[in-house]
């Protein structure tokens, strides 16, 4: 799906946390001991940045269930919940944000938020390259393109 510049960290994010998510709902072994890895390294940075981020460009419904959906994230992480019913947390949060979080910010921003918050989100980005150099890399090769006017 085509995503707005300034959403494309998150849902490069969201990738990442899908197959996470997968890995828990299957129950594979190596699952939760890399969830409690990327808690630190990527779950938190991403929250707060979605949080600082997008809830200026939220209704009132949408800010609630964002922040009501992380907080159940950390408390059942920080719990040790079932892995699958963390898994299933996640899946589920990640599809809503894509499928009707997104493309509502998407469609109410107007030019100038959607400039103001791409130079947000793109420093957002950059902070998390020290951490994943091939993400740099991906990521970079990308706005290459996107300064060429290149899909």
């Amino acid at each position: 799906m085509r995503r707005h510049p300034a959403l494309e960290p998150f849902s490069r994010d969201h990738n990442d946390a899908l197959i996470l998510a997968r890995k828990l709902i299957e129950g594979r072994a190596e699952a939760v001991p890399e969830l409690e890895r990327l808690w630190i390294a990527d779950l938190q940075p991403h929250f707060a940045a979605e949080e600082r981020l997008l809830l200026p460009f939220l209704s009132r419904d949408e800010a609630d269930r964002l922040l009501a959906e992380h907080a159940a994230l950390a408390q059942a992480i920080a719990a040790t919940a079932n892995p699958q019913d963390m898994g299933r947390l996640l899946h589920d949060h990640v599809r809503w944000e894509e499928r009707s979080l997104f493309p509502a910010v998407e469609a109410r921003l107007t030019d100038r938020q959607a400039a103001e918050l791409l130079e947000a989100a793109d420093a957002y980005e950059r902070s998390r390259w020290a951490d994943s150099p091939r993400r740099a890399e991906l990521v970079q090769r990308r706005w290459s393109r996107r300064r060429r006017g290149l899909p």
